[in-house]
């Protein structure tokens, strides 16, 4: 861009120049002037302005109070109290906090017991290795910096239980400075190094991907590579998804355990939040309830653990069970393989006086589905008919291929089409599904008709 020359710029000095010949005084006479001027101005106005700032508030520094005193540095272990101690290892401190529960404790509804059967939970949840033995398995829950995981969140606690002989033992591990967290990552890895498998809630989607990103920032050996993985939040979904809107841990302590948690309680949005502020002061005063609040979570954790097997491995026809519960313990015996059983948990379920009829209808439907695994077609087609007369269209159509070609009955076979195609008519199924059905129904009904036909040309 070209630059302004100096004679562009004087006609303002010219101005400034004029206006004081023009006024019989020299410029910087003038100067001065408005100078002397300006600065009464200012003296008048500043008392005004003084007067408006103190009634917004401002004092002046000698009436301002002295800072209060930083508060008082209350560590970890003193805040935790009994229980709590520090542990040095060859990479820093941790601090660790241990409580028993011995064999006979009652969590809410649920008693801690020596025996408990663990395969078929274990089948039902998937769990693919290291279930054979309860005393090698850990229940296991973390409270974090942060609630969305990521690198950057912390876990300052990491909380374990497991049974042993006398009954199930608690082991916290915290992290008192950031600085320590590898100590803490370390006495993890030496005191569960011989665990075959882990129990958590929703733990494949968080506190193990989780602890998986801080053993590889802070360079140590993954410990629970090799473990198997019960995660308890996707067993529950699957067998109270239909009696229960919410499946969090807190509505199953209220629900299936009976332990309502105290409304004193710290909430878990606010643990994070607690060790920043522990963090910033040095008062763990605080932290105490967090160590309370994630005791809790992983006792619940367990007895969680241990009504579930009940509702497995007990006998349900001798037991109160909700009618809904019982019926996803036969859904989940059919999902493992386990048919015999499932089909004697249906037939109990259809015997249930709060089953109402589109819950005995899906039963039915279940039911004829492993009869005609197992060849049991009176049993499938009294099943069948049964849903049919009620507008189930999936059981015309069963009875139609069973009567074509189970029973080579075309008549019969053309009477529950037309039904099928009834019942299609009046069931709200979605239009797009509706026209597939009806297409299908029309060839299968061709067919028959083609069939009736030719088998009355040959006995004419």
């Amino acid at each position: 861009m070209p630059t302004t020359s100096a004679s562009m710029r004087m006609p303002g000095r010219l101005s400034i120049l004029c206006w004081a010949s023009r006024t019989n005084g020299s410029w910087r006479q003038k100067r001065d002037h408005i100078l002397v001027r300006s600065s009464d101005q200012r003296r008048r106005l500043m008392p005004s302005l003084l007067d408006r700032l103190h009634t917004l508030g401002l004092k002046k520094a000698a009436e301002v109070s002295s800072p209060r005193p930083k508060a008082n540095k209350i560590s970890m272990v003193d805040a935790i109290g009994s229980g709590a101690k520090i542990l040095e290892n060859q990479l820093g401190n941790v601090v660790i906090a241990e409580k028993s529960y011995p064999y006979g404790y009652l969590h809410g509804n649920i008693e801690f017991k020596d025996m408990v059967k663990v395969e078929s939970i274990h089948k039902a949840g998937r769990l693919n290795s290291g279930g054979e033995n309860l005393k090698k398995m850990i229940f296991l829950d973390t409270e974090t910096t942060g609630l969305s995981g990521g690198t950057g969140t912390l876990a300052f606690l990491v909380g374990i239980a497991r049974f042993d002989d006398e009954g199930l033992k608690l082991t916290q591990f915290l992290v008192e400075d950031p600085s320590e967290e590898a100590a803490m990552l370390l006495e993890f890895a030496n005191q569960t190094s011989d665990i075959e498998a882990v129990i958590t809630f929703n733990g494949k989607s968080f506190d193990m991907p989780l602890l998986k990103s801080r053993y590889v920032i802070n360079r140590l050996p993954i410990p629970f590579s090799e473990w198997g993985h019960l995660d308890l939040l996707h067993l529950s979904r699957r067998i109270w998804r239909q009696r229960l809107a919410s499946r969090s841990l807190k509505d199953l302590e209220i629900e299936i355990l009976n332990i309502p948690r105290s409304d004193d309680e710290v909430p878990g949005w606010m643990i994070p939040e607690i060790y920043f502020n522990y963090l910033r002061t040095g008062d763990a005063s605080q932290i105490a309830n967090v160590v309370y609040h994630n005791a809790m979570d992983i006792v619940s954790l367990a007895a969680l653990y241990m009504a579930i097997t009940k509702m497995l491995d007990v006998d349900l026809f001798n037991q109160k069970f909700h009618s809904w519960d019982v019926f996803a313990i036969g859904q989940l015996y059919e999902a493992i393989g386990e048919v015999y059983k499932s089909i004697s948990i249906y037939e109990h379920c259809l015997s249930l006086m709060d089953i109402d009829l589109s819950k005995k209808m899906e039963i039915n439907t279940r039911l004829a589905k492993l009869y005609k695994k197992a060849s049991n077609w009176d049993k499938a087609r009294y099943l069948w008919e049964t849903n049919g007369n009620n507008g189930d269209i999936d059981a015309c159509i069963e009875l139609a291929k069973y009567y074509e070609h189970e029973q080579r009955d075309v008549p019969n076979a053309f009477v529950w089409t037309h039904l099928a195609e009834a019942n299609l008519e009046k069931s709200d199924i979605v239009r797009y599904k509706k026209k597939v059905i009806k297409n299908e129904l029309r060839v299968r009904k061709e067919r028959l008709e083609k069939r009736m036909i030719n088998v009355s040309e040959k006995n004419s």
